[in-house]
């Protein structure tokens, strides 16, 4: 069986400069035409959610899933259990300003999207979650999985062969990297005859993602610019 292209792109977290760079070198390296899965955490952290839930839904990902942050926006969580994750009320401030900037429409795109899915590519078979299989907030830990896995979450990319025999591919954070590299991160993964994958960083406009946060007075601005610049939380 001939290799097959998969292209991985996850959390955004409204981050529409590093996007639109992304796409730009997707096309670039000629694999506009390959099938794209989307791991999760489109919105968020952000200045620009319905920018990028639009851009994401023109590219049409062949599988995507919903991560926490998309969750939160699309299933109207109150201040109080949006508190439980952010634990920082300029967090839950800015989440509540995304979904109010998000009409029924892109909160019903972010909600159709499931928790997981699974799909065979290039005689290969995939298992899909935002962080890990039957919880979005938590990170995914190995335990003897015999299928290649895909997840995304913790903004720092890998690619790590799983004890089971498989694979694991994140492909680190388009938005909002957290391994000290600010660059946008993605993954490009061939299946066939075994499964290899090749994580890609690709420079943005950071200065203007954070002159657009401070213009649209999104709460948390500051914090969130901080963050990205480093690549580090706080």
């Amino acid at each position: 069986m001939s290799a097959e292209k998969l292209v991985i792109i996850s959390d955004v977290h409204a981050n529409l400069h590093a996007l639109e760079a992304v796409v730009a070198d997707i096309s670039d390296r000629g694999l506009r035409s390959a099938p794209l899965c989307f791991l999760g955490d489109a919105v968020n952290m952000g200045p620009f959610p319905k920018e990028v839930i639009r851009l994401l839904s023109t590219l049409k990902p062949a599988f995507r899933v919903k991560g926490n942050h998309d969750r939160y926006v699309s299933s109207g969580l109150d201040r109080a259990g949006l508190g439980r994750y952010f634990r920082d009320p300029a967090g839950v401030d800015h989440a509540l300003w995304t979904a109010d900037a998000l009409d029924r429409e892109d909160k019903a795109w972010l909600a159709d999207a499931p928790g997981k899915i699974s799909f065979v590519l290039g005689g290969e078979r995939f298992l899909c979650f935002h962080a890990s299989v039957d919880d979005d907030e938590r990170s995914f830990q190995p335990a003897g999985e015999t299928v290649n896995i895909l997840c995304g979450h913790v903004h720092s990319p890998y690619a790590v062969s799983l004890p089971g025999g498989g694979l694991a591919v994140n492909p680190g954070s388009a938005g909002s990297p957290l391994d000290g590299n600010p660059s946008a991160s993605y993954a490009v993964l061939t299946a066939g005859n075994g499964v290899s994958a090749e994580i890609i960083r690709v420079k943005y406009d950071v200065e203007a993602f954070c002159s657009a946060l401070a213009s649209k007075n999104a709460p948390w601005a500051a914090g969130i610019s901080a963050v990205v610049r480093r690549a580090r939380l706080f």
